[in-house]
């Protein structure tokens, strides 16, 4: 209950950038029982971590925390949809993880795979940056780079995509790309990770 009462506020905030919470959130209320989804070990994992609901049994949240580089979940969630075909998989990724492997939109579109993938777009190696400021005061050092628009670069793999940067639209993009037949793309336009209330005990470093 005092978990609930700490993310809720969060969850509904219509603060701009998007609060990682809020995606969350509304995936707990749109994802069938049955949904799986993977997480990158960047800015994704700490909250789905905490707060995605699973109610059955099983293998419904997949993340390598710990055990691995970004790039995970697009290729852990083909994986997934391969595997469990009935289900809806959702790859949940941070940008950075993004760029570590977006070339392989291709072989999702061309074996037409229906991944619903979700890009915190955020411009940031968020966990390194996170360390950075709590353990080195703040002295950043090449953790920082340019925004992509990811929903276009899905586009041009043939990719279903929407970009959305007010938080009062996420829920009519995140239903749609569920409601798409195809793989689907959601970038949202997320709050630094470095400056949210991530439920860690500790950064690393």
């Amino acid at each position: 209950a005092a978990k609930q009462a700490f993310f809720a506020p969060l969850a509904a905030s219509l603060d701009r950038p998007i609060k990682p919470e809020r995606v969350v959130d509304t995936l707990n209320r749109l994802l069938p029982a049955r949904a799986i989804v993977v997480a990158d070990p960047g800015t994704p994992c700490p909250y789905f971590t905490a707060y995605f609901d699973a109610p059955q049994a099983g293998r419904h949240f997949i993340t390598n925390r710990a055990h691995g580089a970004l790039g995970f979940a697009m290729s852990a969630g083909f994986g997934a949809a391969i595997g469990q075909p009935d289900s809806v998989v959702v790859a949940v990724m941070g940008d950075g993880s993004f760029g570590f492997t977006c070339g392989e939109l291709e072989t999702i579109v061309r074996r037409n795979v229906p991944l619903k993938m979700i890009v915190f777009s955020n411009s940031v190696f968020g966990w390194i940056k996170a360390s950075q400021k709590s353990g080195y005061d703040e002295r950043y050092f090449s953790v920082d780079f340019n925004r992509t628009h990811h929903a276009r670069v899905a586009e041009a793999f043939g990719v279903k995509a929407w970009r959305v940067e007010d938080p009062a639209d996420l829920e009519a993009a995140l239903k749609a790309a569920l409601m798409h037949d195809g793989p689907a793309l959601v970038d949202v336009i997320s709050q630094e990770l470095q400056d949210t209330a991530v439920p860690v005990s500790q950064w690393m470093g």
